[in-house]
């Protein structure tokens, strides 16, 4: 069941009731180290002093496990709190389809997502025909993609440019595991074209082979995406030049034993 908020506020406020009435110890502090955020930005949050942007709201559904109904209610609350008029609850279905769809088309193309990470390098511009020369598309690709971004809110116009909207970050949450496959494999065929046309310092593709018990697998994931996590904490600072992508592929090998 959706929670029955009107705000972001209302609903982190319950969420966290809902883990103090279950257990007595847990803390806002904790609260706030689960959703990502200083205590004192939650702090202001629960105060009515701070919004959350998308990437804050998206941050939050992923971080509180949210069911996709979910997700779609906490990034309309968040687009209201930031003064986007909030749908009467018998239209808001109609809404998040029309989001989803668009996390859908940006999902499916890899140059999308490539577009806001090239944004934050020294001398980029959000224009077609310099994003069409800097990733290999045409510029009716890139046209296309800039429109997508600006309309779920991505990338914004100010004073008549288009520029990244501060603190933008995609959750899988909500979006089609279609969408999912498509992007990756469109990823794993930029991975083999790499492979045979870049050199060796511009690269690293490796990979590791190991018997191990399925159980660990969530364990591994985990440890998987702390580590990505990780390199994006230390890497994705100062003076930024070029786009990489890293794409971490564990997939079982063997056949099921069906005996």
């Amino acid at each position: 069941m959706l929670n029955p908020a009107t705000s972001c506020r209302d609903f982190l406020t319950e969420e966290l009731h809902r883990r103090t009435r279950s257990n007595p110890r847990y803390s806002q502090r904790a609260f706030a180290r689960q959703l990502g955020m200083s205590p004192g930005e939650l702090s202001e949050v629960l105060r009515g002093k701070r919004s959350l942007s998308l990437r804050s709201a998206l941050k939050a559904a992923r971080a509180l496990a949210l069911n996709p109904e979910e997700t779609r209610e906490l990034v309309l609350l968040s687009q209201a709190d930031r003064g986007g008029a909030l749908p009467p609850p018998d239209s808001r279905d109609a809404r998040p389809r029309e989001l989803t769809m668009d996390f859908f088309r940006i999902v499916s193309d890899w140059y999308c997502f490539a577009i806001l990470n090239l944004s934050e390098c020294t001398g980029a511009t959000l224009e077609p025909a310099y994003l069409a020369r800097r990733l290999g598309i045409s510029q009716a690709e890139a046209r296309i993609a800039l429109e997508r971004l600006e309309r779920v809110g991505l990338i914004e116009r100010r004073q008549g440019r288009l520029l990244p909207a501060p603190d933008y970050v995609i959750s899988p949450s909500g979006i089609p595991s279609e969408a999912i496959r498509n992007y990756h494999s469109q990823i794993l065929d930029k991975a083999k074209a790499a492979l045979e046309s870049q050199a060796l310092e511009e690269r690293d593709i490796t990979g590791l082979g190991l018997a191990i018990d399925p159980r660990h697998l969530p364990a591994i994931k985990k440890e998987l995406s702390e580590f990505q996590d990780r390199i994006a904490a230390k890497y994705s600072t100062g003076r930024k030049t070029e786009v990489y992508q890293l794409e971490i592929a564990l997939f079982r090998l063997t056949e099921r034993d069906r005996k």
